[in-house]
């Protein structure tokens, strides 16, 4: 056990140390493989965040878009329903005035009808030429003009 003893410790270790590092190695490999997967599978879940956030951005501008349309179409809407009052309000006082005419044309008519009745026994046939009777009363044998 002197000399020979002690160089065949160090080739004894020799594998044992080749098979840890090799044990070593191989776990290094297969906590290399695990982070490669884990990052993979990490890179797709950002990429699917940014798909989504960029989907999101574009549905909040499509929302602002909308929004905007939507006050737009209200005030136009408010300005329809202000000039359809406005109109209804100048429809009434024109039928208003409408009815006050009439009113006032029927009285005129009601107040002509003894006029006419007057005139028409002024002007009965039968006496003169008919051409001028307020003449031919005024002056009998008058000359005819009118």
């Amino acid at each position: 056990m002197g000399p020979e003893s002690g160089s065949q410790q160090p080739c004894a270790l020799m594998p044992r140390v080749f098979l840890q590092v090799q044990l070593k190695s191989q776990e290094a490999q297969s906590l290399q493989q695990q982070l490669d997967y884990y990052l993979g599978h990490l890179q797709q879940y950002v990429g699917t965040y940014q798909e989504q956030v960029a989907a999101c951005q574009q549905q909040t501008s499509e929302t602002e878009a909308l929004h905007s349309q939507l006050l737009q179409q209200t005030q136009l809407t408010n300005q329809l329903q202000q000039q359809e009052a406005c109109g209804k309000a100048v429809a009434n006082l024109a039928r208003q005035k409408l009815q006050e005419t009439q009113e006032c044309l029927e009285a005129a008519s009601q107040q002509n009808q003894p006029l006419q009745a007057q005139l028409s026994l002024i002007a009965l046939p039968g006496e003169g030429t008919g051409d001028c009777p307020e003449e031919e009363e005024r002056a009998p044998g008058g000359s005819g003009d009118c």
